[in-house]
């Protein structure tokens, strides 16, 4: 059976479905994830976020309308994720030996690409806003009619109306006779029905509504949004932001974009709309903005030089958080060559940190093996391997032994470096593109001498992240990090990840286990993507601070949280 045929069979299958219920039912459980160790059929999808978009994409704009209510428990669950792991699979070798090397680093930026959402936190979404487009406002307003902070506050207000309607829905489960409830049946004390039929009416009641509408929280109006917004701002914005359920043949293949990904809030002829994904929001707000400028010829130059220096910015912000301030000296765009400036360098001890960031494109990924690996190796080269070469430019000065300087652009010497006192270099790449595991394991591209130390390259995001973890949380929290760089540079060329914050994750867990994993040359080390869940217990415990906030000021001024 070729491709097509599967699609149309698979499209088949979920469109005998009302629609609202089956959007609803994944957009619950991309909100809240099930328990991943749970035998259950939702485990079995590989990717919930890009999966659960992917069928709801192919329901909603499917030309059949179906009537069936898709609920929970669901025993056609199982065939839909067989049906779309086999399309997933259908162009992968079929036999282990059929694998090449590139076929391996194919299949990795294709994983990368289309099975991983954006993994950031809303904060950080909500600030990249801010940040990159506050300089183009008075253009945005003028083409959309919406300025930069009320697209930040109506995702905020729209989170907001979501937290409390789903605290609203769920505080039955929080009573004595419902915590009782769940004892007697998790225990096996009693049967369901048995121990179901003791619960007082009203929590039976809310038990049944709940089940019969699981999403209900995730359902809006314009209204909700009116007493807070104007008018004329809100109808723009979710006519923006929203599709209509409608047949559309173009909406059938996995790798294309999913239409949710520019407009995630799915738009009823009742005037309600499902938020799909409200994490997606913000991230969709930054994408078609960022499409609409860069299309235009007067502004395309200026944004791209914005959000490189932008992305400089934020580094150094980063850094400048984290190391104490009477102790680390920062130089940026700095010059040891003429006509060769450099982004960052930190001195910190007798320990230099040199700093290179990149904001270069990692596209579409090609289906066709030889064509990919070709677009691969170039984004990898006008990013990573060009920071590379950028920082190891500043190493061999740092490695030698002669003294030499630090200037600015207009040569003025900044500081007279004395190699000698430099007890341990560091080279550091900071991505504005996640690279997945082609920059967790930098041996598979790299290109570099085997006697020059490997850098720490690493997504933006993900170093605010885990900065903000080590400086919050962590004893010393300095000394953690240069020994992780230290210990982390030694696990190329042996080890599997699809994401950085996994690793670091795993030396949070303890430092060192790590250092063993480190040392062990002769053993292949592999990082759980379920590791940076370590990372989103930090957040949810109130114990990562990043600058924006998630939710409207009044709920934290009154202390809600």
């Amino acid at each position: 059976m070729n491709i097509e045929n599967k699609i149309d069979e698979l499209q088949e299958l979920v469109s005998q479905y009302d629609t609202e219920s089956f959007a609803g039912f994944f957009a619950f459980f991309i909100k809240r994830h099930p328990d991943p160790a749970a035998q259950i059929d939702l485990n079995k999808f590989e990717s919930k976020l890009k999966d659960f978009l992917y069928l709801i994409g192919l329901n909603a704009f499917s030309d059949k309308r179906g009537n069936e209510k898709f609920e929970f428990p669901q025993n056609n669950l199982g065939i839909l994720v067989d049906k779309l792991n086999d399309i997933k699979g259908f162009n992968n070798p079929k036999k282990v030996n059929d694998y090449t090397k590139e076929s391996v680093i194919h299949e990795m930026a294709v994983r990368n690409h289309f099975d991983n959402g954006v993994l950031s936190y809303v904060e950080q979404d909500l600030e990249k806003i801010r940040r990159v487009f506050t300089p183009f406002e008075d253009k945005i307003i003028q083409d959309f009619g919406l300025d930069i902070n009320f697209l930040i506050e109506v995702c905020k207000e729209i989170e907001l109306i979501s937290m409390i309607r789903r605290k609203h829905t769920m505080e039955f489960m929080h009573t004595d006779e419902f915590v009782e409830f769940s004892e007697r049946v998790q225990s096996k004390k009693m049967g369901f029905s048995e121990a179901f039929d003791l619960l007082p009416e009203n929590i039976q009641e809310a038990f049944h509504s709940f089940h019969s509408k699981t999403y209900a929280y995730l359902m809006l109006k314009a209204e909700d949004l009116y007493h807070s917004f104007e008018t004329e701002k809100v109808d723009k914005f979710l006519a923006l932001f929203s599709r209509e359920p409608l047949p559309d043949a173009s909406i059938r293949y996995y790798t294309a974009e999913s239409p949710f990904e520019l407009a995630p809030l799915l738009r009823f002829s009742n005037g309600q709309y499902l938020s799909l994904y409200g994490k997606q929001l913000p991230i969709s707000i930054y994408k078609l903005f960022y499409a609409h400028l860069i299309s235009d010829q007067k502004y395309n130059s200026k944004l791209r030089k914005h959000r490189e220096k932008n992305l400089e910015h934020k580094v150094t912000d980063i850094f400048k958080y984290f190391f104490p301030k009477q102790e680390a000296f920062f130089y940026e765009n700095y010059f040891i060559e003429k006509n060769y400036e450099q982004d960052l360098l930190i001195i910190f001890k007798g320990t230099v940190i040199i700093v290179a960031t990149k904001a270069a494109k990692l596209r579409e990924p090609f289906r066709d093996v030889d064509k990919a690996i070709i677009r691969l190796k170039d984004d990898f080269k006008d990013s990573i391997q060009y920071g590379f070469e950028q920082c190891k430019r500043v190493e061999d000065y740092f490695f030698d032994d002669n003294p030499f300087d630090i200037t600015d652009e207009k040569g003025k010497i900044l500081y007279k470096v004395n190699p000698n006192k430099i007890k341990n270099i560091y080279s550091i790449v900071v991505t504005l593109e996640r690279f997945g595991s082609l920059q967790t394991d930098l041996s598979l591209l790299l290109q570099k001498d085997d006697n020059i130390d490997y850098p720490w390259s690493i997504y933006i995001d993900d170093l605010e992240i885990f900065l903000l973890a080590l400086k919050q949380n962590i004893k010393s929290p300095v000394s953690q990090f240069l020994n992780f760089l230290n210990l982390r540079r030694e696990m190329h060329g042996r080890m599997y990840a699809i994401d950085e914050l996994d690793v670091c994750a795993t030396y949070l867990q303890s430092p060192l286990k790590f250092k063993s994993y480190s040392e062990a040359t002769d053993t292949f080390l592999t990082f759980s993507p379920y590791e940076q869940g370590d990372f989103d217990k930090l957040y949810w415990a109130n114990q990562l601070h990043f600058k924006e906030k998630a939710l409207p000021d009044d709920f934290y001024r009154f202390g809600l949280r």
